[in-house]
């Protein structure tokens, strides 16, 4: 919906996932889609560069958000508002929904 927009569909739908989920690791969204890790990686880290998005260390793994420094973040997340209207029930609850649970540690031995 948005591809011509952000210059792909891999990117709109990582920017639409980042706005639903808060933050993600690069291999979560990749699954998820079933894109390769490799091209979610290399638009994670050009948004990044260009102040959209913000990483951060969690162990050895990256994990991404919207920057909320970034100056359009409002409008962006407007954005994304509405394209969430616009997309069919199915996909939304197989991508778009708010996790109902935090994500699994592994337990002290």
């Amino acid at each position: 919906m948005l591809e011509a927009l952000f210059g792909s569909e891999i990117k709109e739908k990582i920017l639409l996932y980042l706005y639903t989920n808060g933050e993600a690791y690069p291999r979560e969204i990749a699954n998820a889609f079933k894109f390769y890790l490799n091209a979610v990686q290399n638009h994670l880290l050009n948004l990044e560069n260009a102040g959209v998005l913000y990483s951060k260390l969690k162990g050895k793994v990256r994990l991404f958000g919207i920057n909320p420094r970034y100056p359009f973040k409002k409008e962006l997340e407007a954005l994304l508002e509405k394209t969430l209207i616009f997309i069919p029930e199915k996909e939304k609850e197989k991508f778009y929904m708010k996790r109902l649970r935090p994500r699994r540690t592994k337990k002290p031995i």
